[in-house]
């Protein structure tokens, strides 16, 4: 693509400003050299003049009056008279068609005019062309340094260029190299840091699924080697299977979930609804679970708020954030579900009378596979609280925790309204 400059825009450019002042400074300087040799010259030339005709008055008679000659010199002369002794002269070969050779004046003036302007020019040439070199050399110096620079973005080891331009063309490449150059270290940094995450998932998924996946090896084993082992430890031990299947069936429907979402593969399909068809449908697949523990789960507050959600994964975020609640809370505790309706943001408070989270352990209980240090269930993986959270922030929403031990917990969720 071709690019037009004008005079103007050119002139923007600190360099090109530089070398037309030290130009100028040069043209001037020269003049001013090249003035005071013309003023030598012509005193050269004035003298050899008088030396000439001093020269020819010396072979004039003793009779002809030198002063009046001198006099008439500076004078101007009759045209007729000057072409007469001009067309006389001419006769005896003295005319400007002369050759160099007889003229005395004539090679001394061309001699001395190519001798000062000779060295004039060239001393001027070579003074603009160490100006201009130098000007390139600074400006190779500096294109050299960004080219380093430049070459470093692909290790993500780019560093910002300092170069001492505050306007110009050659400013707005720096800048916006420099602005490039952050978004590719940027860019870098969060793949390697994908990497490492990735990493990490893998290992934890290893992790967690080599438990029931050695429980099931050992069972399969023991089925195997007792051909006569009773019906009843045969169905307990097939129950046992079937447990551990299905913890791993769920946590890798859960590990894909939060990949999807991790990976902005999931789009929520979020409309303007009340939360409590979300929360009938939050508590629905732990009924049973409250059931056998004796607990009460109690929903109040102004469950008819609209909230703009995806119902389906906003329940699904419920429904672990009640999970962890019912696990955490003896048999015969109480639940509450709490929703609260401001004028700019709607709150749902999920309450337990559970056992609570020490204060140093509530940081964390939000990463994934985290489980407290105290965690004895297990059947318990760590990744329900940090598969909800994803849901919840990707819904523009926000979650945090507020807990003392021995008096329960309660997660907060929050809804800005639109």
């Amino acid at each position: 693509m071709k690019v037009n400059m004008s005079i103007k825009a050119l002139y923007r450019n600190p360099e090109v400003r530089r070398i037309t002042k030290k130009y100028f400074y040069l043209l001037v300087i020269s003049i001013i050299v090249i003035g005071a040799s013309a003023i030598l010259i012509t005193k050269d030339i004035n003298r050899k003049i008088i030396e000439n005709n001093t020269i020819i008055i010396s072979k004039f008679n003793k009779d002809i009056d030198v002063a009046d000659i001198i006099k008439e010199l500076p004078k101007k002369h009759n045209k007729d008279e000057f072409n007469e002794a001009k067309k006389l002269l001419r006769s005896y070969g003295y005319s400007e068609e002369m050759s160099k050779g007889t003229n005395e004046v004539g090679n001394y003036l061309e001699k001395k005019l190519f001798i000062i302007f000779g060295t004039v020019f060239i001393l001027f040439l070579s003074l603009l062309y160490l100006f201009y070199i130098k000007e390139l050399k600074r400006i190779y110096i500096n294109m050299n340094e960004i080219v380093n620079r430049v070459s470093a973005m692909s290790y993500g080891e780019y560093k910002s260029i300092d170069g001492n331009y505050d306007e110009g063309d050659m400013a707005i490449l720096i800048s916006s190299l420099n602005y490039m150059g952050e978004r590719v270290n940027n860019s870098i940094n969060l793949l390697t840091k994908e990497k490492e995450n990735l990493k990490d998932y893998l290992s934890d998924i290893s992790h967690q699924l080599k438990t029931p996946l050695a429980s099931l090896i050992m069972l399969n084993d023991l089925l195997k080697e007792n051909e006569d082992m009773p019906y009843t430890d045969r169905v307990n031990f097939l129950n046992k299977c079937d447990e551990q299947l299905s913890r791993m069936e769920w946590l890798i429907m859960n590990l894909l979930k939060v990949g999807r979402l991790e990976a902005g593969a999931v789009v929520f399909h979020r409309e303007l609804e009340s939360l409590e068809d979300t929360i009938k449908l939050a508590i629905s697949p732990l009924k049973e679970t409250i059931k056998n523990k004796n607990q009460e789960i109690i929903v109040s507050g102004d469950v008819q708020s609209m909230v703009l959600h995806d119902k389906d994964w906003l329940a699904e975020a419920f429904t672990n954030i009640i999970k962890n609640a019912v696990e955490n809370t003896k048999e015969g505790g109480k639940i509450e579900i709490e929703v609260e309706n401001g004028k700019l943001i709607t709150k749902v408070y999920i309450r337990d009378n559970g056992k609570g989270i020490p204060k140093e352990m509530q940081k964390n209980i939000f990463k994934r596979f985290y489980k407290g240090e105290g965690s004895k269930d297990p059947k318990s993986i760590g990744i329900g609280l940090s598969l909800a959270k994803t849901i919840i922030e990707g819904q523009d929403g926000e979650i945090k925790v507020e807990s003392e031990e021995g008096k329960g917990t309660a997660f907060i969720i929050s809804f800005f309204r639109k």
